[in-house]
């Protein structure tokens, strides 16, 4: 594969400046049918051309994937974090992305039978061919936009419980809450049972499958205290071990902020 013909779309050449350098032979680009182009790549002698052709062709496919993507992306709140996030991924995979397309430029290369010279058109590749290629991206670009609109969906939800307990009226002072590891105790600075309490005004069928950090958040949202003293078993709550009641604190103390204060210790 001593000389390589590719052909490109306008917009695809133009996303690419490394096509204009010195991969390019000293022959012109030349103009195919309107708005395709046809740029001859020459060989080195390590090979490099077709790893170009590779890395190409995977970048363009996540172009291609992605405009078939473009309205769900426009409505994430950060989309340049799904953008980050997905370059990332896009960067470990490929090393198996690149078997997929090099089985295929193979392939390609002895049906035309020609040893000198070789034709890659990238956009009837992407269009017709790719399918591993195209599935494996598609799955990537919906798996991280499903992370990035759940991410956002908890922001817009911790920020709503943050005004809601920044706007409306504590009805108590004080509240002391013992984290232990699969269950809490919270009592007023009288020693009465909060949880009891509030378990006492709701039908059970209501509270029978929740979950303790739901539990807790949604009794610290009904009596909304100006002061949480919360004290935490650290030797049982490590981040390895408990990542979840980790993510409890966080919670808490990004909606309750200077009201949460946590005690080294019981």
């Amino acid at each position: 594969m001593q000389c390589v013909y590719l052909d490109v779309t306008t917009e695809q050449l133009g996303r690419h400046g490394l096509l204009q350098s010195d991969v390019l032979a000293d022959h012109q680009t030349q103009s195919l049918h309107g708005h395709y182009h046809r740029v001859p790549l020459q060989d080195s002698g390590c090979g490099d051309v077709k790893q170009q052709l590779i890395q190409l062709t995977i970048d363009e496919c996540v172009h291609w994937v992605l405009s078939r993507r473009k309205h769900q992306v426009a409505q994430l709140a950060e989309s340049a974090r799904f953008y980050t996030q997905l370059w990332e991924r896009v960067r470990l995979l490929t090393p198996q992305l690149s078997l997929f397309v090099s089985h295929d430029i193979d392939r390609c290369y002895h049906r035309q039978g020609k040893h000198s010279m070789f034709h890659w058109n990238l956009e009837g590749y992407l269009r017709f061919s790719a399918k591993k290629l195209k599935w494996t991206l598609e799955t990537l670009v919906q798996d991280i936009y499903q992370n990035c609109r759940e991410a956002q969906e908890r922001e817009e939800f911790i920020a709503l419980l943050r005004f809601c307990a920044a706007t409306q009226q504590s009805l108590l002072d004080d509240v002391y809450i013992t984290l232990q590891m699969d269950t809490f105790t919270m009592v007023d600075i009288w020693g009465n049972d909060l949880q009891q309490i509030y378990l006492d005004a709701l039908p059970a069928e209501e509270y029978e499958d929740v979950q303790m950090h739901d539990l807790l958040l949604s009794i610290l949202m009904t009596m909304l205290p100006k002061t949480i003293h919360l004290f935490v078993e650290w030797d049982t709550l490590s981040a390895e071990q408990h990542p979840n009641h980790q993510k409890l604190l966080q919670l808490l103390d990004q909606i309750f902020g200077d009201r949460l204060c946590i005690e080294n210790s019981l």
